[in-house]
């Protein structure tokens, strides 16, 4: 018993060794990638289609048609298409409304009738534009005014693939929804900090742009249908694949898109069970390397505070262990906030970790036999 105990203390260590060193060479990675900024005399010159997506959206629906419709981006390269993905509220018509008091092309349609999901309202979307590039956004979102702008500059420059930008969640109230604010500005870092490595592991469907042409030789969204989530990364992945080092983070705030927090940790659950599922659908075996590696140092370290606790007193290897998982967490997050201008959730970070390292060892678990609910649609998990 003596000696499991002390092998099972040296993987605890070793574990979140390589932990904070995976960390560590993110952070790097995030110091390392330029800047984005605009070209000096620049002039727009591709025609943009952006698509949403939208499923009960009508409390959301105007406020981020409306942030497009103030974008620098000219007008006349510019087309929206808003896909209803079979809402029982008042989307369409809310959306419909909108359109005809803002001065910007654009077209409300809807997913066919023996389809539903995100992925196939994106695809009919695609399918009914006409634009070189696809810029995707959520219906629940809001962009900073240069926002295509940017990305559009950042697409001329360097002919990529993809283009990954930045989420922020703005408004964030109480502890569960700072807790969200906080979350999101780190994995906005190693989405960034993966994709400037060329190990791209993360990015946010609320931000991101393909080009038509890319879309249709990589067959869309075929092969990845299944999974109701995955629109952003299993893309991503399939797009890494046939053109590795083609893809790029857009890391400016100029490029920002904000949202909202879940309001109900309820709905905070269902959501990462939601994005926990993709998962299950990927082939990448880094991917699945570094999901088990967050699970499984979440874990060990929410066992070894218990154990500190229940011991009374100091043991060496638990100590060190918590240290450097608690360490590399802090650094993450110190240079996410700073590039989202919001140090000032820090001072949630002590109880932050606590709930990371309890919901994450719980969605680890539950992401593999659980059902799971969104917006009035049940998904049950993949046999």
């Amino acid at each position: 018993m003596y000696a499991l105990t002390h092998v099972l203390l040296f993987f605890f260590v070793l574990l979140t060794c390589i932990y904070f060193v995976y960390i560590l060479s993110h952070l790097i990675s995030w110091i390392r990638l330029p800047i984005s900024t605009m070209s000096e005399n620049y002039v727009a010159k591709t025609k943009i289609s952006l698509v949403i997506a939208a499923r009960n959206e009508e409390s959301t629906i105007t406020n981020c048609l409306n942030s497009i419709a103030v974008q620098t981006y000219p007008a006349s390269l510019l087309e929206v298409i808003v896909v209803d993905d079979h809402s029982t509220d008042s989307t369409m018509e809310v959306a419909e409304k909108a359109f005809s008091q803002i001065k910007i092309v654009g077209k409300c349609i809807s997913n066919p009738e023996n389809v539903n999901g995100k992925k196939a309202a994106l695809t009919e979307g695609i399918k009914n534009s006409s634009g070189e590039l696809i810029v995707i956004t959520d219906a629940d979102c809001a962009a900073d005014k240069d926002w295509l702008s940017t990305i559009e500059n950042e697409y001329q420059k360097i002919g990529a693939c993809m283009l990954c930008g930045p989420v922020k969640i703005e408004n964030e109230a109480g502890v569960l929804g700072q807790f969200q604010s906080l979350e999101l500005c780190g994995l906005s870092l190693l989405s960034g900090a993966g994709i400037n490595a060329d190990i791209p592991l993360l990015c946010n469907g609320a931000n991101i742009a393909y080009t038509r042409k890319v879309f249709n030789e990589v067959d869309g969204f075929k092969g990845i249908d299944g999974s109701p989530s995955g629109d952003d990364t299993l893309l991503m992945f399939k797009i890494h694949k046939k053109y590795p080092g083609k893809i790029r983070y857009v890391k400016s705030k100029e490029a920002f898109v904000s949202t909202s927090a879940q309001t109900s940790l309820k709905n905070f659950l269902s959501q990462r069970i939601r994005w926990a599922s993709k998962g299950l659908y990927s082939k990448s075996v880094l991917n699945s390397l570094v999901s088990m590696l967050v699970f499984t140092s979440n874990f060990f370290s929410f066992l070894a505070i218990i154990a500190l606790v229940a011991c009374g007193r100091l043991v060496p290897l638990l100590g060190v262990g918590i240290i450097l998982k608690i360490v590399a967490d802090f650094l993450l997050l110190f240079f996410a906030t700073g590039f989202f201008n919001k140090r000032k959730l820090l001072w949630i970070f002590p109880i932050a970790e606590v709930i990371t390292m309890l919901y994450i060892s719980y969605i680890g678990i539950v992401a593999n036999f659980s059902s799971y609910s969104w917006k009035g649609r049940n998904y049950k998990r993949p046999s």
